[in-house]
């Protein structure tokens, strides 16, 4: 069998994975909101259901264009296999001039972000709160086989 050219949809196990449509058409507002050697996060709006969404912009061109690609391939089927109120959401994927769009549900602020924004240290509950969540979400990958 051939080996496809990172972005190459000819493979129809692969196509079924990326939305057909030009994301620049369905998503407005974007602004940069996380950065890394992955590439950048954006919080953005989608036009046909006004939801806020947060896309993750991860390029697959350059040096080493094939494990690029195929990073992107493992994470979209990692993330289409989430289904839990403790994960995030995902959402789609598209591929736009040799960038994939992987587009999540937005989840807004951290634990800090809430201590900024009260200007008080957590009580005992909430950080309780957010510690089982966060584990019933950890709990969830382990159950997949999964490690985060």
């Amino acid at each position: 069998m051939p080996i496809m050219r990172p972005g190459s949809l000819k493979d129809p196990e692969i196509a079924e994975l990326f939305n057909k449509h030009d994301p620049e058409k369905i998503f407005d507002d974007l602004r940069e909101i996380g950065h890394g050697s992955f590439g950048a996060v954006y919080y953005a709006k989608c036009n046909l259901t006004r939801e806020i969404v947060a896309i993750k912009k991860m390029s697959y061109m350059g040096k080493q264009s094939m494990e690029k690609w195929q990073d992107i391939l493992k994470e979209i089927r990692f993330l289409r296999q989430l289904n839990h109120p403790n994960t995030i959401e995902y959402k789609g994927c598209y591929l736009h001039e040799n960038t994939a769009w992987l587009v999540m549900e937005y989840c807004v602020g951290s634990a800090s972000d809430i201590i900024e924004v009260h200007k008080r240290p957590l009580k005992e509950e909430e950080i309780s709160a957010i510690c089982d969540g966060v584990l019933r979400g950890l709990s969830y990958l382990h159950s997949l086989g999964r490690i985060h």
